[in-house]
């Protein structure tokens, strides 16, 4: 499914996504950035998400190396719609302290297939959005 790239569309299909399932989300997502960053989709940007010590954990790929680990966790997405979303929560000691404030929102498009995202920063306290982005199951079909 080809998702468009407009701010309004994005967001209205952010709302109506279904929240995921933590342990629905293990596997190995390629990552689309659909707003205002450049994707790296070409060079193979991936998500792995793991079950790992009983937490839902995992790391980002890109060129092959390992960058970015994160911890997900439930929440609800207080902007736009007060809706359950998955958190994607870098901070974790092993990050950088820049990285450390990334926190993706996630919302189930089409469940072990398709996930929409909203690329979050933490700053002084304060949930900064700074575009979506989507994350495709590798193998889905």
């Amino acid at each position: 499914m080809q998702l468009p790239n407009t701010f309004s569309e994005l967001k209205e299909i952010f709302i109506n996504a279904d929240p995921p399932v933590l342990s629905g989300l293990e596997g190995e997502y390629l990552v689309d950035m659909l707003t205002i960053f450049p994707s790296f989709k070409r060079f193979s940007h991936r998500k792995v998400i793991y079950k790992e010590k009983g937490l839902m954990q995992g790391h980002n790929l890109l060129l092959g190396k390992k960058w970015g680990y994160f911890m997900l966790e439930e929440d609800v997405c207080s902007v736009p719609d007060q809706k359950d979303v998955a958190v994607i929560n870098y901070n974790i000691k092993v990050n950088s302290v820049i990285i450390r404030g990334i926190r993706d929102q996630i919302r189930c498009v089409n469940r072990d297939k398709l996930y929409i995202g909203r690329f979050n920063y933490m700053l002084s306290g304060r949930l900064i959005f700074l575009g979506y982005f989507s994350l495709e199951k590798v193998g889905a079909g």
